[in-house]
């Protein structure tokens, strides 16, 4: 891929034939040109955090939390407690013992 020093045009080489075709088709089905299709699938991309960039923000924007996988898993167990039985009214509980 190549950008011009305007930042808007692409140019995009060896685009295999069959995905060329179903591009097009798709562009087609939705009445817009491929050019208009492809630009909404890059700024729909563009707009979408990557897993990564998630993480990333979380850990800039959050206070760190001190906790110990113990910590965790002690927590999950005293939650479980407090559910019924699982005969009690047809509803399913988890176990409360870590295998």
């Amino acid at each position: 891929m190549s950008e011009s020093t305007d930042g808007g045009i692409i140019q995009v080489r060896d685009v295999d034939p069959a995905t060329l075709a179903l591009l097009r088709e798709r562009a087609r089905s939705l009445g817009q040109s491929l050019s208009g299709y492809l630009r909404d699938l890059m700024d729909a991309d563009a707009a979408t955090e990557t897993n990564a960039e998630v993480i990333a923000r979380i850990a800039r924007d959050r206070e760190p939390v001190d906790l110990t996988m113990d910590d965790i898993l002690a927590a999950r167990d005293e939650g479980r407690q407090g559910r019924r039985s699982p005969t009690a009214g047809g509803h399913r509980c988890w176990p409360t013992t870590r295998a």
